[in-house]
């Protein structure tokens, strides 16, 4: 009898969409995997969910795999199948700022992401990469998305660090795009992870779930923004259509999904510098110790 496994989302955003895809065009099913949908309170539950087990699997930042590595190299938590290969997040400011650059931050109130980590790593490190000190900027690090979309209606903060759909929103109610983050280039944000021990056990269900990704993900390349909207809105019904649509044609323009299953190491290694210079991690951890590349597609 066929086993289940259970995928655990990390959190609900929309930079996710292909794994949700994966369920609703039946990329899974079409594998002849048994896939149950797993959800999470809050980031990184997953990843812990699923540790120690041959049934379970989580996607998520590579981030938390390297955090793992850094407090215990023997960890058996490994990446592979990379589906976020930029940087999902903006900064939204409800004032107008001509030729914006990264300095200009050091004018403004932020409210950045608080729900993980990796948002404003990699954010601190695009700022040393250009000479400015992240210390000088006024940075509440505290509030939720919804408590920074307040502050930023009320203008007690100048600009909020966001993914979609809430970018999308803001910039219907007056907002603009100061930084696109996606635009520094390749940068592994989340991938598929598990215990190396499953991927040894299980390796036909392990490349099948990457063929199932690979699927997914040749479907979101290949449909608009209003397709792939209609197909993950059950995940999202709070959102219009409408709202989706036009959130996810921005992540298509800006390149944030990737189009092979294959975790780049120049993205890996662009993470693993931010992680090291905001201090997340004291090692520089080698890309054979958390990917594994065996089942990747490269097409």
């Amino acid at each position: 009898m066929q086993k289940t496994i259970t995928l655990y989302e990390n959190f609900r955003s929309l930079f996710y969409a292909p794994f949700y895809l994966a369920f609703e065009i039946g990329a899974f099913i079409e594998e002849g995997l048994s896939i149950e949908f797993g959800e999470c309170a809050e980031p990184g539950k997953g990843a812990k969910a699923s540790a120690g087990r041959h049934d379970a699997l989580s996607w998520g930042g590579p981030m938390r795999a390297l955090h793992f590595h850094d407090q215990d190299p023997f960890c058996e938590m490994v990446c592979f199948c990379e589906v976020v290969c930029r940087d999902p997040f903006y900064i939204v400011s409800n004032k107008k700022i001509k030729d914006f650059k990264l300095g200009d931050l050091q004018n403004i109130t932020l409210g950045s992401f608080s729900e993980a980590v990796t948002p404003w790593l990699c954010l601190q490190d695009d700022c040393r990469q250009a000479d400015i000190d992240p210390d000088t900027i006024a940075r509440i690090s505290t509030q939720t998305v919804s408590q920074n979309i307040k502050s930023w209606k009320n203008r007690s903060i100048g600009a909020v660090q966001l993914h979609e759909p809430f970018t999308e929103i803001l910039i219907r109610e007056g907002g603009h795009i100061l930084y696109q983050q996606a635009h520094r280039g390749a940068c592994s944000y989340t991938s598929l992870y598990a215990d190396r021990s499953m991927l040894d056990t299980r390796p036909d269900d392990m490349q099948a779930i990457t063929n199932a990704m690979a699927k997914s993900l040749g479907w979101v390349h290949c449909h608009s923004g209003a397709e792939i909207a209609s197909a993950v809105k059950p995940f999202f019904s709070e959102f219009s259509e409408e709202i989706l649509a036009s959130a996810i044609e921005r992540y298509k323009k800006n390149g944030i999904w990737n189009k092979n299953t294959l975790l780049d190491v120049e993205g890996f290694e662009r993470l693993r510098t931010a992680l090291l210079s905001g201090g997340l991690i004291k090692r520089v951890i080698p890309y054979d110790e958390v990917v594994d590349t065996r089942f990747a597609t490269q097409t």
